[in-house]
């Protein structure tokens, strides 16, 4: 569960998953993390952060036990302690201290002795910025962050990915524990995949993501028969991914927008050699040939093939070297689609002079293809 309605983003992470509610006779314990991210692409300013635990026996409440939870951080400069009544406070050293864009502080709060009834609990979180950081300026933010508790007896538990931000084209490694028996499958994107092959004969289940470009969600189902009526019971979890992909309609933007990357030379020269090269990534070429001598023309072609579709041709002359009016330069501007094959020629029966460069769009390049 992750939200974003506040000036951190939040999200939380249980061992097991979901959590197992206790019985009189078998208490059950666990784990929860909460991450708190800066995600926005300026400095956050932090005072005390509190996270409101729900006490009680209810199905709302996580536990009767507030007092034999412990909380601690993974950052020496930031501390957490108990409040008293579930509520745990957080906060840097030093008020005002500044979450740098991109860093993230991981909280624990461990021994959790989890109540007896199953059901929803949403954590609260309230917020306090810059150096007034005291308990008076704490602030709530809607939403909170929701857990499931439940029965111990559910087939599927702990579905979790080993990392829940990854970079542009990296994998996750999910893992999570089952009865065996009932017919499993995983959900990713618009993929499914059965799962039974990925379990060994305890439960264990272990599988590879492929490599992920945006953020995906991922859920495990598992159908069974009990007492002659079906039943399924699924997980979800969630994978970030930084510097994603992203599809969108219509994009309005206040700020500025780079919308080139890194420009190249390629080809051009006096030389009258082929050259050919893939895109990575959308762009364009746009050059130029020149001739030196008079009535000796020059000539440059660049033949582009995207994908699945055929050859284009786009071709320019310079026949007269002396400028003014007269054609001189001769210019080219060729658009090139992502995984295009393209051929550059320039000859000429004298000397001449070309340059092109190469604009993409984000970041790719024009590469040379390996030889076939």
């Amino acid at each position: 569960m992750t939200t974003t309605a506040t000036a951190l983003a939040y999200s939380v992470h249980t061992s097991p998953a979901p959590l197992r509610v206790g019985t009189e006779e078998t208490p059950a314990h666990a784990t929860v993390r909460i991450t708190l991210a800066n995600s926005g692409p300026d400095p956050v300013s932090c005072g005390t952060i509190a996270f409101a635990v729900p006490v009680g026996k209810e199905a709302d409440a996580l536990t009767a036990a507030p007092d034999t939870i412990r909380a601690s951080t993974d950052d020496a400069g930031w501390s957490a302690e108990h409040r008293g009544g579930g509520v745990f406070h957080v906060r840097p050293a030093a008020p005002g201290t500044e979450l740098k864009p991109g860093a993230r502080i991981v909280v624990t709060l461990a021994d959790v002795t989890v109540n007896h009834t199953v059901g929803a609990v949403t954590l609260g979180i309230s917020e306090s910025g810059g150096t007034d950081g005291g308990t008076e300026s704490l602030r709530p933010a809607p939403g909170g962050l929701r857990l499931a508790k439940a029965s111990p007896t559910a087939m599927l538990e702990d579905f979790r990915p080993d990392q829940v931000d990854v970079p542009h084209g990296g994998t996750v490694k999910l893992t999570w524990k089952c009865e065996v028996g009932p017919e499993y499958e995983l959900f990713y994107g618009d993929q499914r995949r059965p799962a039974n092959g990925f379990i060994d004969a305890d439960g264990n289940g272990e599988w590879t993501s492929p490599g992920l470009t945006s953020a995906t969600a991922f859920m495990i189902l598992g159908t069974t028969v009990r007492d002659g009526s079906p039943v399924t019971y699924g997980l979800t979890t969630a994978v970030t991914v930084t510097v994603p992909d992203l599809e969108v309609g219509d994009l309005d933007v206040n700020g500025s927008v780079r919308l080139f990357g890194q420009a190249a030379e390629i080809a051009g020269g006096t030389e009258s050699s082929p050259a050919e090269y893939e895109a990575d990534t959308d762009g364009v070429i746009t050059g130029y040939i020149k001739t030196t001598q008079d009535q000796v023309p020059a000539e440059l072609k660049v033949f582009v093939t995207p994908p699945g579709l055929r050859r284009q041709q786009f071709a320019t002359q310079s026949w007269d070297a002396r400028g003014g009016t007269l054609n001189q330069e001769a210019s080219l501007f060729v658009p090139v689609p992502k995984g295009s094959r393209v051929r550059v020629v320039q000859k000429g029966e004298t000397s001449f002079s070309a340059a092109l460069t190469w604009f993409p769009f984000g970041a790719g390049a024009l590469t040379t293809p390996p030889p076939q």
